[in-house]
């Protein structure tokens, strides 16, 4: 960011900039009566890129369940609209098509202003959840599954494996969903894509570009054949086109990108001969870290983990510290093999391999006279300077931020009550103590808000003192406190319900189009797996997961 962008967001925080809204043609329900707009804070943290209200609008869309039937059931789906930089932008802005399905973006509005900020020069970026999905889902969130297996849940999140937890979960939530009244199978690509220009419209936009992503091209290549009005340019990224058995293939780049790791190696004479079969040591390592894991600073190393480490240092664009790892890859198998994790300590802890830096490049110059290493080191300096006041705006408008937020919204006794309540499950000294509690904590999530739903938790799980202090507590809540208390339950186990529903959002779309009649299956999968290699399929390089069994094929 700018001096300049930094100081318009600190002076909005300070409520110095005008109140005019950015967005007021959807302060009144939008411009298009079929699909109302209803306006709603941004997901925190909006700052220190955006100032919400102004550079940022957040909301709901409503839009038929079935869009062949627009006076039945309706669904809200959370949009974000990203202003334009241009005081003159052009009308038609880019909506973004997430990927997954049941990627979600709203809920991550600094990142997405990252990643897009480069197309806000003329237009307005619009992201929105997919029905279904994060946002757009929350009368969706499988809380009576969730309860029912929290146990198993909690035993996954800390690395346990639980045989058939994904299955279970998914069976469950289709049960709850539609016990709940959901038509589960309206939640396809082609609503979706009429989803899409009901967003456009809803929001004011009667012609657009689209930017998917993954899954987002497979559904604006449907909004091109089933609705296309207003459409002015596409583009796809990372293309799931739908006559590809997708499933099929998943593991495919990732094997791909291993094999191109060692790839150099062995077309090296010297690295060859240094690193003789590197390739195939490799998968062999595998094969025994899955027999016999090792431990590294707490951290169990089998063949799958090592298989991620791989690929993700391989492919991660995100993360500096894994620039250059090609380089070191036969060096770190060789160590395995050894029983060594120097160098996989080293790649835990962000320090291998060596990330070039100004300061680098400084050190390793030679020949310079003494006034161009003073310049350098200026330069040098000057960078870092640059860079630790970068840091610190950052922080300091994003701590602003939270601050107003506090002050709008100060702590209340239902926050002390559910502090309180936290407390006393860890001090519960049984497993199937808090467990017990886990379950009927998450089943009070469709509860009415009231007093006597929590006092019944507390006498059925606490005893002596922590009750009688509960309880006490419980009986200076006002109703406002109480209904907050409830809030907190949904928020309080958000980690949990992503493992509940991560597989469910995507399974909800591929059940229904991507497997049938032998395209995507589980056969397909190890078919595939297996023509990657002549020799003999290892277990651990096989372990890439077939979609078939969640679907129930």
């Amino acid at each position: 960011m700018t001096p300049e962008q930094y100081a318009a967001v600190f002076l909005a925080l300070l409520g110095n900039e005008p109140s005019e809204p950015a967005f007021p043609q959807l302060l009144n329900g939008g411009p298009d009566p079929r699909y109302e707009v209803s306006l709603a804070p941004c997901t925190r943290p909006v700052a220190p890129s955006e100032i919400d209200g102004q550079t940022v609008v957040c909301g709901t869309v409503s839009v038929p369940e079935d869009h062949g039937d627009p006076d039945g059931e309706i669904l809200s789906l959370a949009f974000i609209v990203y202003r334009a930089h241009s005081l003159a932008p052009v009308s038609d802005p880019v909506v973004y098509l997430h990927g997954g399905p049941g990627g979600g973006t709203v809920d991550f509005v600094s990142s997405v202003s990252f990643f897009f900020d480069h197309l806000r020069g003329r237009r307005d970026v619009v992201a929105f959840d997919q029905r279904g999905v994060d946002a757009s889902g929350p009368d969706m969130d499988c809380f009576d599954t969730l309860a029912a297996n929290v146990g198993e849940v909690v035993d996954s999140i800390v690395g346990t494996d639980v045989p058939d937890l994904e299955a279970t979960l998914i069976s469950g939530c289709i049960a709850e969903i539609e016990g709940r009244g959901f038509d589960l199978p309206l939640f396809n690509t082609t609503q979706n894509a009429l989803d899409v220009r009901a967003v456009m419209s809803g929001l004011g936009y009667d012609d657009y570009n689209i930017y998917g992503v993954s899954y987002g091209t497979k559904l604006a290549l449907e909004v091109l054949r089933t609705v296309p009005d207003g459409v002015r340019s596409v583009v796809i990224d990372s293309v799931a086109p739908p006559q590809i058995p997708l499933y099929d293939t998943l593991f495919v780049p990732h094997a791909q990108s291993i094999m191109n790791t060692f790839g150099p190696c062995e077309a090296d004479r010297d690295c060859a001969e240094a690193y003789p079969d590197i390739t195939q040591r490799f998968w062999d390592l595998l094969d025994g870290l899955q027999e016999e894991p090792i431990d590294v600073d707490g951290v169990e190393i089998d063949g799958e983990t090592l298989f991620t480490i791989f690929t993700n240092s391989r492919n991660d664009w995100s993360d500096p510290t894994t620039r250059g790892f090609t380089t070191y890859a036969p060096a770190l198998v060789t160590q395995l093999e050894e029983g060594d994790v120097t160098m996989i300590r080293q790649m835990f802890q962000g320090i291998l391999p060596p990330q070039p830096s100004a300061r680098g490049a400084l050190d390793a110059a030679y020949d310079l006279t003494p006034n161009e290493v003073a310049l350098a080191q200026a330069f040098v300096n000057a960078l870092d300077q640059i860079d630790l006041a970068s840091q610190t705006a950052a922080q300091t408008l994003s701590q602003l931020e939270q601050d107003f937020d506090a002050a709008g919204a100060p702590a209340t006794l239902g926050e002390f009550f559910d502090d309180a309540l936290e407390r006393a499950v860890a001090a519960l000294p049984e497993r199937a103590d808090r467990v017990a509690f886990a379950r009927d904590y998450l089943n009070l999530r469709f509860v009415a808000p009231r007093a006597g739903a929590l006092l019944d938790l507390v006498q059925t799980h606490f005893e002596d003192t922590a009750q009688q202090r509960l309880s006490s507590t419980l009986a200076l809540l006002d109703q406002d406190d109480i209904e907050r208390v409830f809030e907190l339950i949904a928020v309080d186990n958000a980690v949990l319900e992503a493992v509940v529903e991560g597989e469910f959002e995507l399974m909800l779309y591929a059940c229904q189009e991507d497997f049938f009649g032998g395209f995507n299956s589980s056969d397909g999968f190890v078919t595939t797996i297996e023509s990657l290699w002549n020799g003999p399929r290892h277990d651990s390089i096989a372990h890439g997961k077939p979609f078939g069994p969640l679907c129930g094929l």
